[in-house]
């Protein structure tokens, strides 16, 4: 009898799991720089934006117009390489899921090539572009999660991820409605003139830290799965 002993294949799911790891990582990689650069405009261009009253997207009208690019495209290359570890963990990702974070990707990536107007000033073709790209991508990334989540309560191995992200994107549509009725002061107004207290920057910013937790939670429990099931 043969001393050899027959290699026997890894499991599929840790398979899976090892192949997906590398995207996953470079999804985490690209959403790090994409805080870290948006940390940086804070501090670098506080005298020019104010992050309570001013979107993020009015880093774009200061010196900090190149932050802000690299900030938004590094989100949305971090989504791409997300989707593809998710696929090869597989997660369900059906093509209505692709479609809405091609949505949301698209929406950031046209936002860096097309700079908004400041509060109450006339619109430009450029600003119609990026607020209608705003408003898509704001409504593309919670949408796609919550189809993702239920897909993936469907598979008891990933049940837990698929409660987390429930979770996490209730949470978005909650700072998502908070963000639109802060733009209700400006929107309403006559001429756009409104001089009052305004919040919308921080209710934006709410919004994206609650994004990024809906991005980021996914891209960790597909590191996580080579070694456990997410």
């Amino acid at each position: 009898m043969s001393s050899v002993e027959t290699i026997r294949p890894a499991p599929a799911a840790l398979r899976q799991g090892r192949t997906a790891g590398p995207w996953a990582a470079a999804a985490i990689a690209c959403f790090g720089l994409s805080v870290v650069t948006a940390l940086v405009l804070h501090v670098t261009q506080a005298a020019a934006v104010d992050p309570v009253r001013q979107v993020i997207s009015d880093y774009a009208l200061s010196a900090g117009a190149g932050g802000f690019a690299v900030c938004v495209l590094t989100l949305a290359a971090g989504t791409g390489f997300l989707l593809a570890g998710l696929a090869r963990a597989g997660l369900p990702v059906t093509r209505p899921v692709v479609a809405l974070a091609g949505c949301w990707g698209a929406g950031l990536t046209l936002c860096a090539f097309f700079p908004t107007t400041p509060t109450g000033a006339p619109m430009t073709l450029a600003a119609g572009v990026h607020r209608c790209a705003g408003l898509v991508l704001f409504v593309s990334l919670p949408a796609a999660a919550g189809l993702l989540a239920r897909g993936a309560a469907n598979h008891p191995v990933h049940h837990g991820l698929a409660a987390r992200l429930q979770r996490y994107t209730d949470w978005a549509w909650a700072a998502l409605t908070v963000f639109l009725l802060s733009q209700l002061p400006v929107l309403l107004a006559p001429s756009h003139g409104f001089d009052g207290p305004l919040f919308q920057g921080l209710a934006e910013r709410l919004v994206l830290v609650v994004y990024l937790v809906l991005l980021g939670e996914p891209a960790l429990a597909v590191l996580r799965s080579g070694r456990k099931s997410c």
